[in-house]
């Protein structure tokens, strides 16, 4: 058994890298970590009180592996113990915290694992065996609802990257916006969180400020061939699992049907954040096409293997082939009759809006896309191009008429930046540019006219097309020469926090603080909370005393308490009260 005080003084020799990550595994609580408050630590002791409290000590069990608790349980040493090593909860030499064993010994969880002694022949609960469904019907079901949750992830992506994505004060978004966002994706409002919490989980996405953001990976993926998205997801969601949560997998093997049985098999006590965890990752590979009906599919199993190359290739043989065409209605609307390429539809959202996401996708062009089009700086030439290369019926007559017209009204005066970068520039025909020269309101520009066709000012470029648009100038503004661009209201702010590598840093900082302290003054603070220790706890210690002539005597007592720098306690060998100097202590170790 390892008390407080053995537990203080082993960490206290840990080197400062191996102390750090010891306190990040073992996740104390922000009140513990911080500088101030009445649960800080501030030496030692309280750090090593802080990691044998009852909820830390918890909290540490319900991540140890089956082989683990039982090492715990019969007091075993070699590999099995070395994650509770690792967490502090037993010494290089086996011995286990005190308070950790009876923790282990009490937990409602571990009951019937104690009543099996030897317990690491204990069978794992047996499964019901796969279904001998077809393999190739299970690849097309996979393969289905992969596509149908990449296309509502690739919309909810571009939602995000609207600025259409906000959190509540409270956290999480509000079903107003949900159903929104279910709306946008074709999906059920019921699977839009859980959708968004994966985004994150894969760092598609980030959140500041309650405002969510695409990351440049997640931009990425948007244009990312399907086959790659496929696996690219998949790889990126197994790799942030949780490791416990991969052994489990691991051990179910092909058969995910009873995930939430086998982790109570494989971690006893982890059934209060496990259970959860594995009906989320049982659920979320039945929507990336890795299982159907709880049962690994052939592709699944390769795309959550190691081959790259191979997990493309199966993904590219069970999804739909993409389209290389689509056909341009009368009406303005846009069929694809099958998938297109991730690059080609994110091409032709720049001229039409999506209507109806999926398979069969349709999209409509409409005044409001092309002058978007326009504004993005693409010339009227660029649209119909667009339109002459992705049609297979070549560009209906109201299509290439909504074109010219909004063209003719929009876009014809382009805005941009100066030589140099400095002040703007302004091109359009000579009429044109005869009236804004002229216009009165927009005298304060000081316009110089190097050619009939050319205006520059001296102010920036974003100024110069605010001015004209206000004026009603069908103007467009250049990509190169807009400013960068702040989306959306402020959010609420949330007080900047310490990373629990930061946090446990300045921890450790403090507590060397703390031991130069105790050294500048022969270990006595150190010493005397060693006592103190022992005096709360009635725990028999052996104290070693320098006496008069220079020699050293121990002195195994019981004691009761510590005053006017002297200790009080019993000789539990001669039994008798004993009063000793605490200046002559020399050292304190523990007798438990």
């Amino acid at each position: 058994m390892t008390t407080t005080a053995d537990l203080a003084a082993r960490l206290r020799t840990m080197p400062d890298h191996d102390l750090e990550r010891l306190i990040v595994a073992r996740g104390l609580p922000t009140a513990v970590l911080g500088e101030t408050g009445p649960q800080s630590i501030t030496d030692f002791f309280d750090l090593a009180e802080a990691f044998r409290a009852d909820a830390a000590v918890d909290a540490a069990v319900e991540r140890l592996p089956r082989r683990t608790l039982l090492a715990l349980r019969d007091g075993t040493t070699g590999p099995d113990l070395d994650p509770a090593v690792a967490l502090g909860l037993a010494d290089e030499d086996g011995r286990v915290d005190d308070a950790v064993a009876t923790r282990v010994a009490a937990h409602p969880d571990l009951v019937e694992q104690s009543e099996q002694p030897g317990g690491s022949a204990a069978a794992r609960p047996a499964g019901a065996v796969p279904d001998t469904a077809d393999p190739a019907t299970q690849r097309t079901t996979g393969a289905e609802h992969a596509f149908a949750t990449m296309t509502v992830l690739a919309e909810l992506l571009r939602a995000v990257d609207d600025g259409a994505v906000r959190e509540l004060v409270k956290g999480g978004i509000g079903s107003p916006l949900a159903r929104t966002l279910a709306e946008r994706s074709s999906a059920d409002a019921d699977v839009v969180p859980g959708r968004l919490g994966l985004l994150e989980r894969v760092h598609f996405t980030t959140t500041d400020d309650g405002t969510w953001s695409l990351t440049d990976s997640g931009r990425a993926w948007l244009t990312t061939p399907w086959p790659s998205r496929w696996t690219d997801l998949v790889t990126r969601w197994h790799d942030g699992l949780d490791p416990a949560v991969r052994e489990v997998l691991d051990v179910a093997g092909d058969d995910w049907r009873e995930l939430v049985a086998l982790g109570r098999w494989a971690y006893p006590a982890g059934a209060r954040w496990l259970d959860a965890t594995l009906l989320d990752v049982a659920g979320t590979a039945d929507a990336l096409g890795l299982t159907v009906e709880g049962v690994v599919t052939e592709t699944g199993r390769t795309l959550l293997g190691d081959d790259e190359s191979a997990a493309v290739r199966a993904a590219e043989a069970d999804l739909p082939q993409t389209v290389e065409g689509v056909y341009l209605q009368h009406d303005l609307t846009i069929i694809a009759p099958g998938p297109l390429a991730p690059a080609a539809d994110a091409e032709l959202r720049t001229v039409a809006d999506l209507e109806a996401p999926g398979l069969a996708a349709r999209y409509r062009v409409s005044e409001e896309t092309l002058r978007r089009a326009l504004r993005a700086g693409n010339s009227q030439q660029d649209v119909l191009d667009l339109f002459e290369r992705i049609g297979v019926t070549g560009v209906p007559q109201p299509l290439a008429y909504l074109v010219d017209q909004v063209a003719a009204r929009d876009g014809s005066i382009v805005v941009d930046r100066g030589e140099g970068g400095i002040g703007a520039v302004v091109r359009g025909t000579a009429d044109q540019l005869d009236l804004i020269g002229v216009d009165a309101e927009l005298r304060q520009l000081a316009w110089e006219r190097p050619e009939l066709t050319t205006l520059v000012t001296r102010y920036p470029a974003h100024v110069v097309h605010a001015a004209l648009e206000e004026q009603r100038y069908p103007a467009v503004l250049q990509p190169g020469a807009r400013p960068e661009a702040h989306h959306g209201p402020p959010g609420r702010r949330r007080a900047p926090g310490r990373s629990p590598e930061a946090a446990a840093h300045a921890v450790v900082e403090r507590l060397r603080v703390t031991t130069e302290r105790g050294a500048a003054e022969p270990e006595q603070e150190w010493l005397g909370r060693q006592i103190d220790l022992a005096v709360r706890g009635r725990t028999p210690i052996r104290v070693t005393v320098r006496m008069p002539d220079g020699s050293e005597r121990p002195f195994s007592i019981v004691p009761t308490s510590v005053a006017a720098g002297r200790i009080r306690g019993k000789d539990t060998a001669a039994d008798v009260e004993r009063t000793l100097p605490l200046s002559l202590v020399v050292s304190v170790d523990s007798e438990a």
